[in-house]
């Protein structure tokens, strides 16, 4: 593969470094997502997902997130900690996830979803666990 190849943002993300670079990484490798924590890539993790099913709950402490809706429907829902909001993103709407907010998404048709996510501090939760920590709060 020449250095400018075109690449398909599905099967290629791209690490964008804070000194500026583009490292490409293999998303299509079988243990791609397991791998990712270990990695420990600061900067932006950036790419192409299809959303076929409804997301766990997520924060991202080390920035915000920009998320892009390129084909389908997906409901971002925004857990401020006393009230939620939502926000639908459809072919072009874009919605930028503030710092430190828990947010999941909700596959109201399936889609593709183009993503700008700060790492590596992400933090994930499941619906249960999400549920019975804001009940305690």
């Amino acid at each position: 593969m020449t250095e400018h190849a075109s690449l398909d943002p599905q099967q290629t993300f791209l690490h964008l470094a804070p000194d500026g670079d583009a490292v490409r990484l293999d998303a299509s490798a079988p243990d791609f997502w397991q791998s990712l924590a270990e990695r420990n890539l600061v900067g932006r993790l950036t790419g192409v997902v299809h959303l076929g099913q409804d997301s766990h709950w997520e924060m991202h402490p080390g920035g915000d997130e920009i998320l892009v809706g390129l084909s389908g429907s997906i409901e971002i829902i925004l857990d401020h900690g006393n009230e939620t909001e939502s926000a639908t993103l459809e072919h072009g709407r874009m919605c930028v996830v503030p710092r430190g907010t828990w947010h999941r998404l909700v596959v109201n048709e399936p889609g593709r979803l183009l993503f700008a996510t700060p790492g590596p501090t992400t933090q994930h939760r499941s619906l249960t666990e999400h549920h019975q920590l804001r009940t305690l709060d």
